[in-house]
């Protein structure tokens, strides 16, 4: 009986699982979500799939627990990226929210990237019921109203210095930072994202739940969004929605830990100083941050898993970053050892400065204290490897770096490059690092500029190669690609000598014109240079002047580059929005008339 009542109860629980995934088949209309959180007072707009977008003509019908009923229009919230320049932080998108009879007049290869949202106005008294929709029931993850955290965290702080919980709200963007033209870049994307738009207020006044009142965010956000399409204002809620989720998290974290809502915070806003620029260095991974949101919200985690995981997440954060400025601009006297530039980003979670230990094996390691979110130059020997018939191939080093527990190695160009028949290859030139690419340490990704914009050339010979002059004859070939090759915003710097102390540095125009910028050798002169325009690109051929070498006839070249869109590029190394000066290669061109390595 036992086994036969199993086989019954196993029998049934895989029919009613059938009949389950038949439902959720047949269910025309679905949350995008499993699980719908819901903020009490709030309107909840929430994402759907619906296997026939048809049936989304008349609206959705949604139903409460007690028998209400809501009917909300579908709308397609989509995303289409604007044409701009390139930026430190994510390239600018515009969002709309279109009504189901004017987006489906589109094709959908032809409509913005997106999905289906609607719009259910929540009755406040609803608080513990749950949705309806097709004839299945979700259940909502009820949310209290952000301003319930001010109010807990009044009795909680009774004994405790006063308003300690405004300090938390306090902590945002001081004045001077948002001056910089790429932090308020980022907030000006920020404000035009209803997913994202949370972080602008973030930046700007804290999120701070006491200067949210619907009506008046609202009326900001109209602006900020720019939008004024029939479904701006779902939009708006969206966006309304998701800064109350993030005030939600950031209070519910300070009633439990507030050193970690603090920390949590600090690393969301986090800037650092690149010279004399302020540029945003917090997280931009979106689907992460909806993650993290996703489980801290959660009903079923109790409030120290809840503290946990935010921890977690901070232990995640890089603690530092360090990258190649320059592989070959200084070598030391004596030895002829490279000396290359590392630099290094102190992101500390606790105030005070940071103890790296740099080290390559040629030398001994270089000990340096870094302050907290400040760029520092940092240089290390190394010993050239030099090519032979049996190394042909350019070697490169690996430079450790440790701070804590924090340890990472780069990878230096270690051989001069020997200039040898029939030219040494230049290029091409690298986008500057974004934001992104630079947190995690992605040197290649987006580097290579699009093909309308690229940048590549040649060292070559033009006269006879002679042992006794080997620095005369060398001309720079380079072609450069350009929507506009005519535009005035176009040109190319050269950088010739060592990095930091350079010889001299040329600006050119794809007129021929030719600027000296500045450098050590002022007796150089300016370099006889003809150039080209077509219709694709320019093209400059630049006869160097024999004092671009030193005396050991190496030339230590770099190349900049600004194109028709004020795009920036650089060669040999990627670079910092407004890093001073590239780094460099050193091309040995004493060895030119020699074919076979030596």
């Amino acid at each position: 009986m036992h086994i036969f009542f199993s086989l019954q109860t196993r029998s049934f629980c895989i029919l009613l699982m059938v009949f389950w995934a038949q439902s959720a088949q047949s269910q025309s209309i679905r949350p995008a979500s499993d699980r719908l959180d819901t903020i009490v007072s709030y309107p909840l707009i929430i994402p759907i799939i619906a296997n026939n977008e048809r049936d989304l003509r008349s609206g959705v019908i949604t139903k409460l627990d007690d028998g209400r009923t809501m009917r909300s229009t579908a709308y397609w919230v989509g995303i289409t990226p604007a044409l701009a320049a390139q930026s430190w932080t994510k390239a600018p998108s515009i969002w709309t929210a279109t009504q189901y009879t004017a987006i489906t007049k589109f094709a959908k290869p032809n409509r913005p990237i997106g999905t289906w949202f609607i719009h259910i106005p929540m009755p406040i008294d609803a608080v513990g019921q749950g949705l309806w929709i097709e004839g299945e029931r979700y259940e909502l993850n009820w949310l209290p109203d952000p301003q319930r955290t001010n109010l807990e965290a009044n009795l909680h702080s009774h004994n405790a210095p006063e308003h300690a919980l405004a300090k938390l709200w306090a902590v945002k963007l001081s004045d001077q930072t948002r001056t910089d033209p790429a932090v308020q870049t980022a907030i000006d994307q920020y404000h035009k994202d209803p997913f994202q738009n949370w972080r602008a207020r973030l930046l700007t006044d804290g999120l701070d739940p006491s200067q949210t009142e619907t009506t008046k965010t609202l009326a900001a956000l109209d602006l900020e969004l720019s939008m004024n399409t029939p479904g701006a204002d779902l939009l708006r809620l969206l966006a309304h929605q998701y800064q109350a989720r993030w005030q939600i998290i950031l209070g519910r974290i300070w009633l439990i830990d507030p050193a970690v809502a603090f920390k949590l915070k600090s690393e969301l806003i986090r800037t650092a100083q690149f010279g004399n620029r302020t540029l945003p260095i917090w997280t931009s991974n979106a689907a992460d941050l909806a993650q993290l949101a996703h489980d801290l919200l959660s009903p079923f985690v109790d409030d120290q898993t809840r503290v946990l995981r935010a921890k977690a997440w901070l232990e995640k954060q890089p603690r530092a970053l360090a990258w190649v400025t320059d592989d070959q601009g200084q070598i030391e006297a004596g030895t002829n050892r490279f000396i290359p530039t590392i630099t290094l980003l102190s992101l500390p979670q606790t105030p005070g400065s940071s103890l790296f230990r740099v080290d390559s094996s040629s030398s001994s390691p270089e000990l340096s204290t870094i302050s907290p979110e400040l760029a520092s130059p940092v240089t290390v020997s190394i010993d050239p490897v030099h090519l032979s018939p049996s190394n042909p191939v350019l070697e490169s080093q690996a430079i450790r770096i440790r701070t804590g527990r924090w340890n990472t190695t780069r990878e230096v160009i270690a051989s001069p490059t020997p200039a040898r028949a029939p030219y040494v290859r230049i290029g091409p030139l690298l986008n500057d690092w974004t934001m992104d690419t630079l947190r995690m340490n992605l040197p290649l990704t987006g580097a290579a500029p699009h093909p309308t914009r690229t940048a590549i050339g040649m060292l070559r010979k033009t006269t006879p190669p002679t042992r006794s002059d080997p620095t005369t004859g060398w001309q720079l070939y380079i072609e450069l690609a350009s929507a506009d090759p005519q535009s005035p915003n176009e040109s190319l710097t050269l950088w010739v000598g060592p990095y930091t102390q350079p010889f001299a540095s040329w600006t050119i125009t794809p007129a021929g014109d030719v600027t000296f910028n500045l450098g050590s050798r002022l007796s150089i002169g300016i370099p006889h240079v003809q150039t080209r325009i077509l219709d694709d690109r320019w093209i400059a051929m630049i006869n160097l002047p024999s004092g671009a070498f030193d005396s050991e006839h190496i030339l230590q070249l770099g190349l900049e580059r600004t194109d028709a869109n004020n795009n920036h590029t650089a060669w040999p190394r990627r670079m910092i929005p407004d890093q001073p000066e590239p780094g460099r290669l050193s091309i040995q061109a004493d060895n030119f008339d020699q074919l076979a390595p030596h």
